[in-house]
């Protein structure tokens, strides 16, 4: 029930402020459709230093992919045209939350010096993972088809740099005696304070797919061995302009004119 009040809130305060920040558009200045405020969702993939799979001697971080979903709420948005509505860059202000879910009953351990995980023997979790809370600002090379929304194709592609502003673990299950639990442990767990991912993102009006992988390791390098989130989903725009008249009609194949006059 409190997370569903929690869920909620959060999604009000969001929808608040993305039609707050399209409010403030200067009717008098043109203003071209960015491809960042929305929602994004999917899945995350924790892989070593060679893109793979595969942690031969901390196996540890082969993640469980079935609870290593992430939620992504991109609030702000605003887009500087480098040639009309076709291509720009894209920064805004966004809210992430990455979970990763551990295999084998692996709990997540950490000193001064180490960070990593031990497997329990006596006991078995129904949820077993690590959740990361970060505040992220992009910088993209946005490309679109059209001003607006409708009907318009949109690439992207580009970094995200992202401060951790907390992060927990979460142990559920039951013990022998049929007695539930949910252990929460909030720390630092020498996650790395920083992070830089690179990007892509495409679609076709309000929906698209992107996906992500970290430049920057999940953890501090001198803790662990490098662990890279690979990350991807679906995404759901919010548009931040209106229906502008004077831009009805515009079409791909006025990029293209543009495009053979130059």
């Amino acid at each position: 029930m409190k997370f569903l009040l929690k869920s909620n809130a959060v999604l009000i305060i969001y929808i608040f402020v993305s039609h707050l920040a399209s409010a403030q558009n200067d009717a008098d200045k043109p203003r071209y459709e960015a491809h960042w405020a929305g929602i994004d969702m999917g899945v995350s993939i924790l892989t070593n230093e060679d893109m793979g799979m595969e942690f031969s001697n901390n196996e540890y971080w082969e993640n469980d992919i079935a609870q290593s979903f992430f939620i992504h709420f991109n609030m702000l948005e605003y887009k500087i045209p480098i040639f009309k509505q076709y291509l720009g860059l894209t920064t805004g202000l966004g809210w992430h939350v990455n979970n990763y879910g551990f295999k084998d009953d692996y709990v997540l351990s950490y000193n001064d010096s180490v960070v990593t995980a031990n497997q329990d023997l006596n006991q078995e979790y129904d949820r077993n993972y690590l959740s990361v809370h970060y505040f992220s600002v992009p910088l993209l090379l946005d490309f679109a088809t059209k001003k607006g929304t409708k009907n318009s194709f949109y690439f992207c592609a580009g970094v995200v740099g992202s401060v951790r502003i907390g992060s927990r673990t979460t142990l559920r299950g039951k013990y022998e005696n049929g007695d539930k639990f949910n252990n929460t442990r909030r720390a630092k767990f020498n996650l790395n304070p920083i992070a830089l991912d690179a990007t892509v993102r495409m679609g076709y009006q309000s929906f698209g797919l992107f996906a992500t992988y970290g430049l920057t390791s999940l953890y501090k390098n001198d803790k662990t061995v490098g662990v890279y989130p690979f990350r991807f989903g679906a995404t759901w725009n919010i548009p931040s302009i209106g229906k502008d008249k004077d831009d009805e009609g515009r079409s791909f194949e006025e990029f293209e004119e543009a495009i053979d006059s130059l």
